[in-house]
């Protein structure tokens, strides 16, 4: 999950579990954009902010507030999603459209269950010396390097090692680790994150296609236990 004070900065730690700084802690409730939580205290493993997380009546985390270490009033809320891409990105609109298998031509997918390519890298591995990409969340985060020789400009050997490209934004696919697709929302920031320039806009300053390449910040709001 991508902070939102500090977007360069990565929360690894994203289970609905109270974190341990949070046991046995009595916390008031407070609305937080409308949503009714309870705040946990001050998590001392961050140093970007001031992190607190978030949890709902039944005492699962649902996010944090991360506060500006110089203004404590500078503040970001962010929430756990039922999609994971969502939720790495604090987007919403992520939706799931059948698994990748569907959507092959079944001779390519007997010949991956045959072959044993059958996961996401493994996938991706047979897909660069062609247009088509599949993305994970992972791969979001850190682009996978693969053996590549610039010679014969080809992937699969070759004495070096080069992050994989996105030759085609319309070639992308976004998958999960069971090989479930996700679609992203016209105004998803994720093209941009994968090295996709800005597209053209209106007059009016509104996209003239599908991609922004960061979303509006949210007006937030914070009402204090009365």
């Amino acid at each position: 999950m991508f902070s939102r004070l500090v977007p360069s900065f990565l929360y690894t730690d994203v289970s609905p579990d109270v974190v341990e700084t949070d046991l046995d802690v009595t916390s008031d409730l407070w609305t937080m954009d409308g949503r009714d939580v309870y705040r946990g205290m001050r998590d001392p493993r961050y140093t970007h902010a001031n992190v607190y997380w978030l949890y709902d009546e039944s005492m699962e985390r649902v996010g944090c507030s991360e506060h500006s270490l110089r203004d404590h009033a500078d503040f970001r809320l962010l929430w756990f999603r039922d999609d994971e891409f969502g939720t790495l990105l604090q987007e919403d609109g992520w939706t799931t459209d059948g698994d990748l298998w569907s959507k092959t031509p079944r001779q390519t997918f007997e010949r991956a269950v045959n072959e044993g390519w059958t996961t996401p890298l493994k996938f991706l591995a047979k897909c660069l010396n062609g247009p088509s990409r599949i993305v994970t969340t992972e791969m979001i985060v850190t682009k996978p390097t693969f053996p590549y020789c610039s010679k014969c400009n080809a992937y699969d050997h070759g004495p070096e090692r080069v992050p994989v490209v996105f030759p085609k934004r319309e070639k992308v696919v976004f998958v999960d680790c069971d090989m479930v697709v996700h679609v992203p929302p016209p105004t998803s920031h994720v093209w941009s994150r994968l090295g996709f320039t800005p597209q053209p806009r209106h007059d009016d300053g509104s996209p003239a296609c599908s991609e922004a390449a960061e979303p509006p910040q949210a007006v937030q709001s914070v009402s204090p236990p009365s």
